[in-house]
């Protein structure tokens, strides 16, 4: 009888010292940061997704001078420069630089739409506390639905991340993430847009801290070529994405 009372008395004291060991080492390897269950966990969730208008009938929309283009053919077998035309006509190019476009005069300018994009308020994974910052963040592709209302073909569309302060993707701390390619009129649509190693990197420095806001900016470059038919309608897309980070 005392034998076993003494045999059950050091199995206690064996249990309770490895009970007291194991929870020493959870406590020193969770200090050391080696192990913490509980914060190591990852989420997706999809990047707020946002319009973006092409609209000939927006003020950003930047037609060609008022007394047309050149309807004479350029380049080869043309006149050398578009900006210097036959007389009487009369082109002003500081303010409404012109290029050559398959031989024929044209105007080209930059069309650019911005949108806010605040993970901590638009992501429900986030906004209820996630800590300062992520670890990591993936960009897994760009997400682009169109619905090409405009007359004419849409060129290819570039999509930046850019800080909360930029006013445009000419911005030296914009970085491009994906280039959706041209749509014709009348395209509808889905595409899902890759994201290169580069634009990785350049969403990660932005999104990481996912309690400050950035932006995301839409840009193409429009062209308006002599004997052209007069621009109108427009181009509505959204854009999203899917991300996958690590808290």
């Amino acid at each position: 009888m005392r034998m076993n009372t003494v045999a059950r008395a050091g199995k206690m004291a064996s249990g309770l010292a490895g009970v007291s060991v194991l929870g020493l080492l959870g406590f020193g390897l969770a200090g050391c940061g080696l192990l913490d269950l509980d914060s190591f966990r990852g989420i997706t969730f999809d990047l707020p997704e946002k319009s973006y208008n092409v609209d000939t009938s927006d003020p950003k929309w930047d037609g060609p001078p008022e007394g047309g283009l050149p309807a004479v053919p350029c380049g080869p077998g043309g006149i050398a420069s578009c900006c210097e035309p036959p007389a009487p006509l009369v082109v002003d190019c500081q303010m409404y630089p012109l290029i050559c476009e398959s031989g024929a005069c044209a105007y080209q300018f930059t069309y650019e739409v911005e949108s806010l994009i605040d993970l901590k308020k638009e992501v429900p994974q986030l906004s209820s506390g996630a800590g300062d910052a992520l670890s990591e963040i993936l960009l897994k592709n760009i997400k682009v639905t169109l619905n090409n209302g405009l007359n004419r073909s849409l060129p290819p569309v570039e999509v930046f991340v850019a800080p909360q302060d930029a006013t445009s993707a000419s911005d030296s701390r914009a970085r491009k993430l994906a280039t959706m390619p041209g749509k014709a009129a009348g395209y509808q649509g889905t595409e899902v847009l890759p994201v290169d190693a580069a634009g990785q990197a350049a969403f990660s420095q932005f999104a990481t801290n996912y309690q400050v806001p950035f932006k995301i900016i839409a840009r193409t470059k429009l062209s308006v070529r002599s004997g052209d038919p007069a621009p109108s309608g427009r181009a509505t897309a959204r854009i999203g994405g899917q991300v996958e980070a690590q808290i």
